[in-house]
């Protein structure tokens, strides 16, 4: 992942941003490698109930020693749904799945969430009619389903672990306040059905599509996992 990022910057030399992040398109063929997982694929097609699988994207980050603050950076969610997508079989949503790539300790960039937060968000656009008003929860989620982030908890995983959380859960990086980075791989899958899901990320420009050298390295198997 590092010949990927830029250099590791000392605390002493602060950089724009303490967490750096690769989003598709990724070169390199590592990225179809650890595509080509079918546990990984039974696991997000049995949790979607889906019939034709989709891959939402991938990412890589990697969280920086830092100086402080620490704690949570920033909660949010990372998509709105109506309880209708979520219920829907298949599911019209999808589900992050984390790959925590080292064993995180305390204050070490742990990943944090409200546990059960989502059944607030849930409950939150189960009275609304309108993509604005979903897009009003997505900007302030906090204030729009009164979420007490104060029982916001650390997830301190080992190396090899793997987290599935709703992206209606209330979350947040946190600072680094070891000396050590921190790394993750993030893959994310959807049903072919999900149109409203797709169609927003094509439209608000966050699908940039698969680089062929993706492509190029996958076998006929995994290729459909790409096309939409």
């Amino acid at each position: 992942m590092d010949s990927l990022l830029p250099p590791i910057v000392k605390p002493d030399k602060p950089p724009g941003k303490w967490s750096v992040n690769l989003r598709h398109p990724i070169p390199g063929v590592i990225m179809a490698d650890i595509l080509a997982n079918d546990h990984l694929i039974d696991l997000a097609r049995q949790s979607l109930s889906a019939r034709e699988l989709k891959l939402l994207e991938q990412v890589l980050i990697r969280s920086d020693p830092r100086p402080p603050p620490y704690g949570a950076l920033g909660w949010h969610v990372d998509f709105a749904f109506f309880p209708r997508q979520y219920e829907a079989v298949p599911r019209q949503t999808y589900f992050h799945m984390v790959h925590c790539l080292n064993t995180v300790p305390r204050g070490g960039a742990a990943f944090m969430i409200v546990p059960g937060s989502h059944h607030r968000t849930y409950g939150a656009s189960l009275k609304m009619d309108t993509v604005e008003e979903l897009a009003a929860l997505r900007g302030n989620p906090v204030e729009v389903a009164d979420v007490d982030v104060s029982k916001g908890i650390e997830i301190c995983p080992n190396e090899g672990d793997l987290l599935i959380f709703n992206p209606m859960t209330l979350h947040s990086a946190s600072g680094n306040a070891t000396d050590k980075p921190r790394y993750a791989y993030f893959a994310s899958f959807f049903d072919v059905s999900a149109t409203e899901l797709s169609q927003s990320l094509n439209d608000t420009g966050y699908h940039k599509g698969f680089p062929d050298s993706m492509r190029d390295h996958l076998s006929a198997k995994y290729l459909p996992l790409l096309d939409w």
